[in-house]
């Protein structure tokens, strides 16, 4: 994600080094994070606005000028091409064991409304029985909330749901929370105090006996 930023500001006459720009993101990602997950993204109808406001604040991060309308265009396209995203090698095949074993599946994320129609280009859409989006949804982890509802449409019960995810707070303290149990990804190993934490998402189903 910094190298297209990087290439992209670049581009549109920003100087900077990759420390300046790793700064940037970190403080325009903190205020992000610093919202409420529903109101992250800007929602459905204000999601270019809100990315907008975004590249700007990293922009005025670096030489406080906003980023032009054609710079802006570019990364908007790029992010928007699934060819820009790359899916792990380890998803496949777990997905297909769980499949195999008959467990019902769901995406719960924090990201725009983009996401549907990414995990379809993907080839992934297709496996999942319900997907939920924050800015969809209009809450997100880690509130209780929006993992109940993945239960509801599982027809599940919380305590007989497992959820995994890269965030110790959005994901394995807010699923635990709202009464699921919970696995932190942790493939590069920063994590190493948690417990309940995999290195790659093949030990989901080791985890689960399969």
């Amino acid at each position: 994600m910094e190298e297209v930023y990087a290439r992209e500001l670049a581009a549109d006459g920003a100087r900077f080094t990759a420390e300046d720009l790793a700064a940037a993101l970190s403080r325009a990602w903190a205020d992000v994070r610093a919202k409420a997950a529903g109101d992250r993204y800007g929602g459905v109808s204000g999601e270019p606005q809100f990315w907008r406001a975004f590249l700007d604040a990293v922009r005025a991060s670096l030489d406080g000028r906003p980023v032009s309308a054609e710079a802006f265009g570019r990364l908007a396209s790029h992010f928007r091409d699934p060819a820009a995203w790359a899916v792990y090698p380890d998803v496949p095949s777990t997905l297909d064991r769980l499949e195999r074993a008959g467990f019902s599946l769901a995406v719960v994320s924090n990201w725009d409304s983009h996401l549907p129609a990414l995990l379809a280009d993907l080839g992934l859409a297709g496996r999942f029985q319900a997907v939920l989006v924050s800015a969809i949804e209009r809450i997100g982890k880690p509130e209780p909330e929006i993992f109940r509802r993945a239960c509801q449409r599982l027809a599940v019960e919380p305590a007989a749901a497992l959820h995994v995810g890269d965030s110790p707070r959005e994901d394995y303290e807010g699923a635990r929370r709202a009464g699921l149990e919970a696995l932190l990804l942790d493939r590069s190993g920063r994590y190493e105090a948690t417990a309940d934490r995999i290195g790659s998402l093949a030990e989901v189903a080791d985890r689960l006996g399969l």
